[in-house]
């Protein structure tokens, strides 16, 4: 069982995913040079926050994500998208998108890099010749130079976060234990991992997967990336 199965729920999608995303999808839409009427491939959807304002904007949102649950939340808050319950790293759009995502750390969960880079392949393969794609995730050099073990964080009032982290060097990987301790005492235990990829390994991956890695941002602004950035956001194009 991978470790991310049962990890997306309901209570993670209440408490620690973006309610609102009607800056960032504007701003994903016109990195990816998109306009009304075009379809936009959202890799790993969720519940399809993103695609639900892509949609407001006019375009035609295409979704996958594994979690079914997710999924249908999708399809009843966007019917003017197409939202499949699947495997990303194997789940290819039958129709080619004009551009495609993959936003908030949803990618590098395995230590084996076939995998991740099988999820950049089908985002490849989803996408029209000359369509861009966007990936944001972890930014590592940051991570790494401000490394913190122990992370305390209070979600929401009684709600209590407690995550616990160790850098895996054998297997290049960040490991995290996350408790959350619920206003009645009660604890919800889950381990995760992501692949530590540096940002120029992460375009040499985009690379590898077919796409010509063009640009690496340090936000969805388009500032330009520096080490202090929390995350990093590659702009690629499909040959």
């Amino acid at each position: 069982m991978n470790w991310w199965e049962g990890f997306f729920d309901e209570e993670y999608a209440r408490y620690f995913l973006p309610p609102q995303v009607e800056e960032q999808a504007r701003l994903v839409a016109g990195l990816l040079q998109l306009n009304p009427g075009q379809r936009v491939f959202d890799q790993c959807c969720g519940q399809g926050r993103f695609s639900q304002a892509l949609a407001r904007l006019g375009l035609q949102p295409v979704g996958v994500d594994a979690c079914e649950e997710y999924v249908e939340a999708a399809r009843a808050a966007c019917p003017q998208g197409h939202f499949f319950c699947a495997d990303a790293s194997v789940f290819q759009s039958e129709v080619p998108c004009h551009g495609g995502f993959n936003v908030f750390s949803s990618f590098g969960y395995s230590a084996d890099d076939g995998f991740n880079l099988n999820l950049l392949k089908c985002a490849h393969s989803s996408l029209c010749p000359g369509g861009w794609f966007l990936l944001e995730t972890i930014n590592f050099a940051n991570v790494l130079v401000n490394f913190q073990p122990t992370m305390v964080t209070q979600v929401a009032e009684g709600l209590r976060l407690e995550r616990h982290s160790r850098l895996d060097w054998s297997e290049g990987m960040l490991r995290q234990e996350w408790t959350l301790i619920r206003p009645d005492q009660s604890r919800r235990r889950h381990s995760t991992c992501t692949r530590i990829l540096l940002p120029r390994e992460l375009g040499e991956m985009l690379q590898a997967a077919g796409f010509e890695p063009v640009r690496m941002l340090g936000n969805l602004a388009g500032d330009p990336f520096a080490q202090d950035n929390a995350r990093v956001v590659w702009l690629a194009r499909r040959r």
